[in-house]
């Protein structure tokens, strides 16, 4: 009986590490409009309405309008492990132009990631001025494409959402 028991403690050791090291990868991912800070995404709709603007004169005054707005594309994404020691990195593409941007906030919890950027950043730099014509007063689609990737010890997991966000103004 003294030598089952001396064995115990190895084959726990042994199950404890086969079940925390699960192979990285990514179970689910979401985007939205807003994300709130355990990184759940908490209003799924791309369309963002505001209202004209009555002083813009260029693509880059609704640019700025956009940006002050405040509004911001999210994605959070959900892994099998815990993922707070791995580097993550996450940008945005114009599928068009392949033009890129990085997300501006990133944030890691447990196993899960997520981040965002403003629309206006986003319109000023991975969309050209074509999209915008002014005076604004019709809708806008934008395509995009974020992409994220994952890297834990020797491991890696990469991700891509492709979706479109629609602007529209409206009094």
């Amino acid at each position: 009986m003294l030598l089952h028991r001396s064995k115990l403690p190895i084959i726990a050791l042994v199950l404890s590490i086969a079940c925390t090291n699960q192979p990285l990868s990514i179970m689910k991912a979401n985007i939205g409009s807003n994300v709130a800070l355990n990184g759940t995404i908490t209003n799924a709709s791309l369309h963002y309405t505001f209202t004209p603007c009555t002083w813009c004169s260029t693509a880059k005054d609704i640019w700025n309008y956009i940006y002050f707005q405040g509004d911001t594309l999210c994605f959070a994404v959900e892994c099998t492990t815990n993922i707070n020691d791995a580097i993550i990195t996450a940008y945005f593409e114009n599928p068009s132009t392949k033009k890129t941007y990085k997300a501006e906030r990133l944030e890691k919890i447990n196993t899960t990631i997520y981040g965002f950027s403003l629309i206006g950043s986003l319109l000023e730099h991975i969309y050209d001025d074509t999209c915008m014509k002014v005076p604004c007063n019709t809708w806008i689609a934008l395509p995009f494409v974020i992409h994220i990737t994952i890297e834990l010890q020797n491991q890696k997991a990469t991700h891509s959402i492709a979706n479109t966000a629609y602007i529209s103004f409206s009094k």
